[in-house]
């Protein structure tokens, strides 16, 4: 049996000249595709109260819609704050959530509501003071609703700054009022080419010296002579000369021995008073202990044991273990235990 439940194709049998109808059934569209857009935001609200995680896998409602209705993220992101802006929802503990624009979900239900017009009216909601009481906020929404049904979204924006500054005129209270202390930034780091990347943020008075000793510096060869470098390139060899001038310096400092100090053992408790290079009894090392000690200044530490514990910070355990094992001419290898 033929299904007799055939859409109308268009272009529609309307009368030649007809405007008003092709208006009117433009606007009919219009209408009933927002009106579908808005049960799409209440079956997406009622997803969310359920839980999108327990149902369908997703960390985040704009996740889920942005994988299921095959957009971007940034439109799920505005759909779905939509959503769960006009309508109630529920959380787990089973207390409702009170819509943020409860008279903008019902008027976008009828698909009076364009879409731009309600993100305006429920960015003037969530900016309205939290002391305003129940009827002053039912008036302000009522009046942006009527506005947006038959006005364009900025005129709901004008309106709704109008609003604001006639509910709250002093605004939200700044949470630091004083001005934030910018001290001045450097990242230097090396990338795998071996070549260096640089970024800094100065203070103005840092900002103006490194100026001033970059630009006599960066200036094109002198006597007219051809310079093919482009002005970065120019500037980079400026910045080099620095760096050339501030070593040759003898005020520069020298380089902390951070490294050094982090080995350095502490000095004893109780100093004696014997000589620190007194000789020592003659003992018997093994051969693992045959080689150089490595240390500033060719200075031998006194106890094998604390050495060790150095030397094993610098490499993994079972490096120091290999080294330390003796050797066959050495010391007698350990007997094997007896067995029954």
């Amino acid at each position: 049996m033929t299904s007799t439940n055939i859409p109308k194709a268009f272009p529609l049998n309307l009368p030649e000249g007809d405007a008003d109808l092709l208006l009117d059934e433009l606007q009919t569209r219009l209408r009933e595709g927002r009106r579908l857009i808005a049960e799409v935001g209440q079956i997406l609200a009622e997803i969310e109260s359920r839980g999108v995680r327990e149902l369908y896998g997703y960390n985040s409602i704009a996740a889920f819609y942005e994988h299921v209705a095959r957009v971007p993220r940034a439109e799920a992101q505005k759909v779905t704050a939509r959503a769960v802006a006009l309508n109630s929802r529920r959380v787990r503990d089973g207390t409702s959530i009170d819509p943020v624009a409860p008279l903008t979900g019902t008027a976008a239900a009828t698909g009076a509501l364009a879409e731009a017009g309600i993100d305006r009216i429920v960015t003037v909601m969530k900016r309205l003071p939290d002391h305003l009481t129940a009827s002053t906020r039912h008036e302000a929404e009522k009046g942006l609703v009527e506005l947006a049904s038959v006005a364009r979204p900025r005129d709901v924006t004008v309106a709704g700054t109008e609003l604001l500054a006639q509910l709250d005129p002093d605004g939200k209270p700044k949470e630091d009022p004083s001005p934030k202390l910018q001290r001045s930034e450097f990242w230097l780091r090396q990338k795998r080419t071996g070549r260096w990347d640089l970024r800094g943020n100065l203070d103005p008075e840092t900002g103006a010296r490194l100026n001033a000793l970059l630009v006599p510096r960066a200036y094109p060869a002198p006597n007219g002579e051809a310079d093919d470098r482009t002005p970065a390139e120019r500037r980079g060899d400026a910045l080099s000369e620095i760096v050339d001038l501030a070593e040759s310096s003898p005020d520069i400092p020298l380089p902390r021995q951070a490294s050094e100090r982090v080995t350095e053992q502490p000095p004893p408790a109780e100093p004696t008073e014997t000589p620190v290079s007194r000789p020592r009894p003659p003992q018997a090392r093994s051969q693992g202990d045959q080689g150089p000690h490595r240390g500033d200044g060719g200075v031998r530490e006194g106890n094998e044991a604390q050495r060790s514990r150095n030397v094993a910070h610098l490499r993994p355990p079972r490096w120091w273990a290999r080294l330390s094992r003796p050797r066959s001419g050495g010391a007698t290898p350990p007997q094997e235990p007896l067995t029954a």
